[in-house]
């Protein structure tokens, strides 16, 4: 799962010249994400980690990553 969505994520920086910073994944990917992490419940490290805040949406049926003009915090804080 992390090397797709590195994967995923190059190709989007290659594409648009940025990087993403938002990933968007259902909770089965992410379950599949922190079995592949050293910490897998410090949700927070796996955001460092990848630069990107984590949006959970069942609709995803693979991981998608964007880009967000205002920090995902800060929109659900809104």
């Amino acid at each position: 799962m992390l090397s797709f969505i590195y994967q995923i994520a190059n190709e989007f920086e290659h594409e648009h010249g940025f990087s993403p910073n938002l990933l968007c994944m259902n909770y089965t990917h992410l379950e599949c994400l922190k079995q592949e992490i050293f910490d897998p419940d410090d949700l927070e490290s796996i955001v460092q980690l990848l630069g990107m805040e984590i949006v959970i949406s069942s609709k995803n049926a693979l991981p998608i990553v964007t880009w967000s003009e205002a920090p995902w915090r800060q929109t659900l804080a809104s």
